[in-house]
């Protein structure tokens, strides 16, 4: 029997893992399925893999935490390993003082940068976003850097000083764009499941290796010791590759809410000028390039590669 099926029905993706049980002839199912968001039509062509490259991740890492908790314990194995999957709640409100701390951000108010705050206020609209996310800025004028916190329920989006120093309105208008969409698609959830999933698959691959080494099993045990070794890594790599969909997934997702290719391929541009010292090269990178197995963020020229893609 396969131990993992995927497949299309309609607009949703299906993914289906199989594993044996401890009773003859009886099989642990898991089925997990993944709905599109309904979006308004855009005029931009958005690749149609990267919500299922997000699933397939997801699925692996569930897979692969699924086999190493059958090692340790069999059935009971698989459920105690999964139930210890779920995120740890995060107990830290996004408050003025929480960012004071965390950061040493300040919030911006809307009398200071007043057309910053228009162009937010457009871009969350297009994004159908209920609430605004809070501004806050970082005392790091040699930095150019922004990052979003939170979900579309409460999100706040931190830029450093150099990059609002640095940086155009119409270029900081697309990495505002960016940072909304990780908002609107909720990638802090995402990438919090994905990280549940690897802390549950570390420790589960170190308990079965104690199982292991304490039952003594001989040659017939060392596949399985084996997989538990390289379990942490393997779990390591798909949370990577998981980011990097996501990152190119909010470059597409920013393309719609702004319509402007030309202000984000701009923005990171000059980010990569900032942190790399050279100009983004307008080439895809290349597949074979071990080292992008290692990265959270796809490399740049493949960001602009890719929204070039999508604008024409």
């Amino acid at each position: 029997m396969e131990m993992l099926r995927v497949a299309r029905s309609g607009a949703t993706l299906i993914v289906e893992m199989h594993l044996p049980s401890s009773e003859a002839g009886a099989v642990l199912r898991c089925r997990i399925e993944v709905h599109p968001q309904q979006r308004e039509p855009s005029r931009f062509r958005r690749p149609a893999d990267q919500t299922a490259n997000s699933a397939l991740a997801i699925a692996a890492m569930t897979l692969l935490l699924a086999i190493c908790g059958w090692i340790v314990g069999g059935t009971e194995g698989v459920r105690r390993a999964l139930a210890g999957s779920a995120p740890r709640p995060d107990g830290s409100a996004i408050s003025r003082e929480t960012m004071h701390r965390w950061f040493g951000a300040r919030l911006l108010s809307p009398a200071e940068l007043p057309e910053l705050f228009n162009i937010l206020a457009e871009v969350c609209s297009r994004a159908g976003l209920f609430r605004m996310p809070d501004l806050y800025c970082v005392a790091a004028p040699r930095d150019m850097n922004a990052y979003a916190l939170g979900n579309p329920d409460g999100a706040a989006i931190v830029l450093t000083e150099g990059l609002l120093r640095g940086m155009t309105r119409g270029e900081i208008g697309g990495i505002l764009a960016h940072e909304v969409a990780h908002i609107r698609n909720n990638d802090a959830w995402t990438m919090s499941w994905a990280a549940a999933l690897h802390r549950a698959i570390e420790w589960t691959s170190l308990t079965g290796l104690a199982v292991l080494r304490a039952q003594d099993g001989g040659a017939d045990r060392r596949p399985f010791a084996a997989l538990l070794s390289a379990a942490p890594t393997l779990g390591r790599l798909l949370g990577l590759a998981l980011s990097r969909t996501r990152e190119l997934d909010a470059d597409a997702t920013a393309l719609e809410l702004t319509g402007d290719s030309r202000a984000l391929i701009a923005a990171l541009d000059r980010l990569e000028r900032h942190h790399a010292g050279l100009p983004v090269l307008f080439l895809a990178a290349r597949d074979d390039d071990p080292m992008r197995l290692l990265r959270s963020h796809p490399a740049t020229s493949e960001r602009v590669g890719a929204l070039l893609g999508l604008a024409h």
